[in-house]
């Protein structure tokens, strides 16, 4: 598993599969949220699907969290 910066109060993680696919998950810096269907705690959530490359996984992590922010109510 690999940290990345912080973007938008969240800190992305991408794990590499034995199947050479990529997997996302985020963590919400900052007070707990109401869990989404995705969310695995309340703080935790993984971005669906898997990913040909490390770059694609990132993307659509960052992707999930510009989705989120925006979605967010006040």
């Amino acid at each position: 598993m690999r940290e990345l910066p912080i973007y938008k109060q969240h800190r992305i993680h991408i794990t590499d599969l034995f199947s050479r696919r990529w997997l996302s998950t985020i963590v919400k810096l900052g007070r707990k949220t109401v869990p989404t269907r995705d969310a695995l705690t309340d703080t935790v959530t993984r971005v669906p699907g898997e990913y040909a490359s490390e770059d694609e996984a990132i993307q659509a992590a960052r992707a999930y969290i510009d989705h989120e922010v925006k979605e967010a109510p006040e």
